[in-house]
């Protein structure tokens, strides 16, 4: 029966592929033995309650192997239909050209880029440690599944998560690795001479090595990496890309482009297939049905078990509403005081910690420049509980895990960085955004003004990038009052990512009536003023307090701007700007108009930086302001 089962996989597969001629069928023919398995055998999934919180997750990292999920979850009773299949890589269709997160059919994430979904799946990983040590493993027990591709183990952001699983002993992360030796370009041996096994096994992996197209073998091999809690696990399942295909298999031709009809033809020939492809047997879904009905018994029994301790015990009944509420308990109190909003924000995350649980994070090796540090606890494979996560100096896989953390169900995750490094992060931060993630991404040291360290330390072009970036908010405080409400804003659940900038030099504190429902409209007036407005965010809302003094005969509207992306017409038009409109942030000026209209000047640095102390770089770029009074007085007098 396992042969008829992966035969309807591999055919339904290559016939989507066929159909939208487009697309990946070698990986689906190649690992159409390892996906049967998993989901026959392994994987606890209801496809009667897919978002099930203690289901196991499954990461397709080598997602443009996206046909063998679709096949899978359809023939598992997941909400895919055949007409779903027959619309692959069509416009609003369910089965896209990569996976594409939605649990209610089935898909736990978002992948395409490779290395992407190894580095989420550790902090999936990572997440159902957590949680069951909070609430105890009758309630969050299970594993992390995924098939990993060479591309996936060849990226950068693999190695970093990988070492730290290792670090972390995650147990419960199976990944298999579809080791067919074969990439675009051809064979893999071309480009790389890494031994894996050996590389995973001094990253502290548990490591197998099987044929990827034996039953027995893959049932033994997860088993085994099941048994095995105190290490990830690697299997490597040597694998024949294109399985079946004559002319094609076990070539890059089958990668990434349809069969064709005549090697289509001969694939169905040879394995023996007649008759509609996309019209399968009644006991294809029946072989599954066994599993799908077991899992969907273990969802009630687990509810009723939740029931019981929910109404049994008030301290879990506390925790559990606590994990399930989109706003976060938040306490003001901070004293109002010249401070770097990076100061004040340790302060405020400090708190946040203190009563909040479910909000976990750390640095990547920078927690004593950046000083976002939640919690003294350390998370570790002692102390699964810990709030603090150091990543080391991994900046991209700390995004990436950051991710998964957020992903697995209510946490939040967050990483810290100096804002300049936020190009390593890039590509987590956009795949946060296409999953509507709530992950937080903090980043200090955010202008020239860090001085001495240079310009490679130093951001220019890093705020409008972020804000270029669809979905993401960008918060750049410029007070105390501004950080409380930041801190606020950057965990309340929204279902989109968020970026917070800080300050490495102290800022004066500002006097405002400022409302959280203001912060939360992007802008609002600091000071009103009939001649001229500026528009200023972060450290650049005090020097443009200090050019309103020096220019003594006008009368100068202040606007503080925390969250740009977030500035609507309607805001715009209450804000009752005047004709002459001045902008004021150390960075590149691009994207301003955009946002608020028509701008008489920018004030900007449109260059690197350089190294020397904040006093001498002020004047370097005449960001003084006498020098940007100067320029203003040049149109309006």
């Amino acid at each position: 029966m396992f042969d008829k089962v992966t035969k309807s996989i591999r055919v339904l597969s290559a016939s989507s592929v066929e159909k939208a001629n487009s697309g990946h069928p070698g990986m689906p023919l190649g690992m159409a033995d390892v996906g049967t398995v998993l989901f026959k055998n392994f994987l606890k999934i209801s496809n009667r309650n897919p978002n099930w919180i203690n289901r196991d997750r499954f990461v397709l990292s080598a997602g443009h192997g996206s046909a063998l999920l679709y096949s899978l979850l359809h023939f598992n009773g997941f909400n895919i239909s055949v007409d779903d299949m027959k619309h692959f890589r069509q416009l609003n269709s369910k089965t896209a050209g990569h996976p594409e997160l939605d649990v209610d059919i089935g898909i736990d994430i978002t992948t395409g880029p490779l290395g992407q979904g190894f580095a989420t799946g550790v902090g999936l990983a990572l997440a159902e440690t957590y949680l069951s040590d909070i609430f105890g493993n009758q309630i969050i027990d299970h594993y992390v599944y995924g098939i990993v591709s060479d591309g996936d183990l060849m990226e950068g952001v693999s190695f970093e998560a990988a070492e730290l699983a290792g670090l972390w002993k995650l147990g419960k992360l199976i990944y298999i690795f579809d080791d067919n030796n074969i990439s675009i370009d051809g064979n893999v041996d071309k480009v790389s001479v890494t031994n894996q096994s050996e590389k995973f096994q001094s990253l502290g992996w548990h490591v197998q090595e099987i044929d990827g197209h034996d039953e027995n073998q893959i049932v033994d091999a997860i088993k085994e990496a099941q048994s095995n809690t105190s290490k990830p696990s690697l299997i490597i399942a040597k694998s024949t890309i294109g399985k079946h295909s004559p002319n094609k298999q076990n070539t890059s031709g089958i990668h990434g482009s349809p069969l064709g009809s005549d090697e289509m033809e001969q694939f169905l020939k040879n394995v023996s297939w007649t008759g509609n492809t996309f019209d399968h047997p009644q006991e294809i879904y029946d072989y599954f049905n066994e599993k799908r009905d077991t899992d969907n018994s273990k969802y009630d029994e687990w509810v009723s078990l939740l029931e019981e301790k929910i109404t049994n015990d008030d301290d879990f009944a506390d925790l559990w509403n606590e994990f399930n509420n989109k706003k976060i308990e938040f306490i003001n109190s901070l004293n109002n005081e010249r401070k770097a909003t990076r100061v004040t924000g340790s302060e405020v995350l400090n708190s946040i910690g203190e009563s909040n649980k479910f909000i976990l994070g750390g640095s990547a090796d920078l927690a004593a420049s950046t000083k976002q540090i939640i919690s003294n606890s350390i998370y570790s494979h002692k102390n699964r509980s810990g709030q603090s996560i150091e990543f080391g100096i991994r900046e991209h896989a700390m995004a990436a895990v950051v991710n998964g953390i957020t992903l697995h169900s209510n946490l939040i995750g967050y990483g810290s960085t100096f804002l300049v490094f936020s190009d390593y992060m890039r590509p987590s931060i956009r795949l946060a955004s296409l999953m509507n993630l709530d992950s937080v991404y903090i980043f200090t040291h955010d202008s020239i003004y860090l001085g001495e360290d240079g310009p490679t330390h130093q951001p220019v072009e890093h705020l409008m990038s972020l804000r270029l970036i669809p979905g993401v908010d960008v918060i750049r405080p410029a007070n105390s009052i501004e950080a409380q409400y930041a801190y606020q804003y950057i965990f309340t659940k929204s279902n989109n990512p968020k970026s917070l900038v800080l300050t490495r030099q102290s800022l004066d504190y500002i006097e405002t009536n400022l409302s959280y429902k203001n912060f939360q409209d992007g802008a609002y007036e600091l000071i009103k003023g009939d001649d001229i407005t500026i528009f200023a965010s972060g450290s650049e809302v005090n020097l443009a307090i200090e050019v309103s003094k020096k220019l003594k005969d006008k009368s100068v509207q202040i606007i503080s701007t925390p969250i740009l992306n977030q500035i609507n017409t309607d805001t715009l038009e209450n804000l009752k700007i005047n004709e002459f409109v001045f902008t004021l942030e150390l960075g590149r000026s691009i994207g301003w108009q955009d946002y608020i209209g028509k701008v008489t000047e920018s004030f900007s640095i449109e260059t690197f930086g350089e190294s020397a102390p904040l006093e001498d770089l002020i004047e370097y770029f005449e960001f003084s302001s006498e020098k940007i009074a100067e320029k203003i007085l040049q149109y309006i007098s």
